[in-house]
């Protein structure tokens, strides 16, 4: 491991090679030195710039058992649980999320949602595309760059096999596998144990040195490709701010208990905790190594509907609720766009185990916060909840709108159309 606590009192001797290739090695974590100081001296007071959380639902939640039940439509599409009144005149949600229905008036809800990919991946809702692995948040990060000292850009559970894509490793999000422990050990932010992170009181001129080392080893190719991250990695580890962002501990356990003791309420609560201290954009993943906490509810492995009922939807409910609530009392709702969507939806008709299989062709995305309107419903689906019945919204439109609720000019920035392709915003949401 790097004694990287030592470098502001390096010898003459120098750094070696070996020192230098673990400093850039320490990951591609993307700030450099200019943005952290940039970063740094904005001046106090400024309005906070806009920040996004993706709840990632892992497996295909079903519509019509969350954010579209159909009351209405014959027994074999219906489903065995009831629609219940949101806050909001005439919106109808699943009464397995009661407390998000009391919440729908300060959510916006996308019932038209549609793509044609029947497969279990994030391509290409979090990516845009259908044969895209440059991810949302990758876009962000490269064109709204870090908030301060903090990564622009985490993922929160098992990898998605997405990250910064045509724009390079350096884009690729910061990884936490499991945020439900007492501490979540990162090892990328770890000093010697010898070197607390206290006595690192001068960290521009650690970084400065970090620099001239860089410049002095002009000559090296490798060093050179790595100008971008071994920075990042330096700051990373010489800052508290960073390290106390990612621990848990630092909240009480009432609000822990709040979000719900589980990996996804805790994983919100993690999220709530990044966008607060910088951290432009986090992705959470639902559950995915247990078939009873995943989304797939097709029915023939286990309990069909039931697990939506026992454990998925409450789960949800509680530790989305929670989130929006815990964002709203910090004052942090306005800045925070909150997007909680899956790869797809489930067939509008029971299957013979009780469940419903994968459907791309119409779903629904609930959002909230960063400045969205409140208590709106764009498109809607048929009668039997298969198929748009009109404003359909596909993937780029979904990024499209994203991007320019978080800042980003759809219209006028060239820089925007690769990533978003025919795509454009949804009026009713921008």
């Amino acid at each position: 491991m790097l004694g990287i606590g030592h470098a502001v009192g390096r010898t003459c001797a120098g750094w070696t090679r070996r020192e230098v290739l673990q400093v850039g090695g320490l990951g591609a974590l993307g700030l450099g030195l200019a943005d952290v100081l940039r970063g740094e001296a904005r001046a106090p007071g400024r309005r906070r710039e806009k920040s996004c959380i993706v709840l990632w639902l892992d497996g295909g939640p079903s519509h019509l058992e969350t954010f579209d039940p159909k009351p209405d439509a014959p027994d074999p599409m219906r489903g065995p649980y009831g629609a219940i009144r949101t806050s909001v005149t005439g919106v109808q949600f699943c009464e397995l999320v009661p407390i998000l229905a009391a919440r729908m008036n300060r959510c916006a809800l996308i019932r038209s949602m549609n793509h044609r990919t029947d497969a279990h991946s994030p391509v290409p809702v979090l990516t845009a595309f259908p044969n895209s692995t440059t991810a949302l948040g990758a876009v962000v990060a490269k064109f709204k760059g870090p908030i301060g000292q903090m990564p622009p850009y985490v993922h929160v559970g098992s990898k998605l096999g997405i990250g910064g894509g045509t724009l390079g490793a350096a884009f690729n999000p910061i990884e936490v596998r499991d945020p439900t422990g007492g501490k979540v050990q990162m090892p990328q932010f770890q000093l010697r144990a010898d070197v607390p992170a206290a006595r690192m009181s001068n960290r521009r001129e650690l970084l400065a040195s970090v620099d001239r080392m860089r410049k002095a080893a002009h000559a090296s190719r490798e060093v050179e490709q790595m100008d971008h991250s071994h920075r990042r990695a330096a700051e990373l580890l010489t800052s508290p701010k960073v390290r106390n962002a990612f621990d848990l501990a630092k909240e009480k356990d009432e609000l822990r208990e709040r979000y719900g003791a589980n990996f996804f309420g805790q994983s919100c609560l993690l999220a709530r905790r990044l966008v607060e201290a910088g951290t432009r954009f986090v992705q959470v993943r639902w559950y995915d190594h247990v078939a009873f906490d995943s989304w797939d509810v097709h029915g023939a492995d286990l309990g069909g509907m039931v697990r939506m009922e026992q454990q998925l939807c409450p789960r949800l409910d509680q530790g989305l609720s929670a989130l929006i609530d815990d964002l709203r009392d910090r004052g942090l709702f306005a800045s925070t766009l909150v997007l909680a969507v899956g790869e797809f939806g489930r067939t509008p008709g029971i299957n013979k185990y009780g469940a419903r299989d994968h459907w791309p062709y119409c779903f629904s995305a609930l959002l909230a916060g960063g400045g969205l309107p409140e208590g709106v419903v764009v498109g809607a689906s048929d009668r039997d909840g298969g198929r748009p019945a009109h404003t359909p919204v596909g993937p780029a439109d979904l990024a499209a709108t994203i991007y320019r609720l978080l800042g980003i000019d759809t219209n006028t920035d060239p820089r925007v159309r690769p990533f978003i392709g025919a795509g454009q915003p949804v009026g009713d949401l921008v």
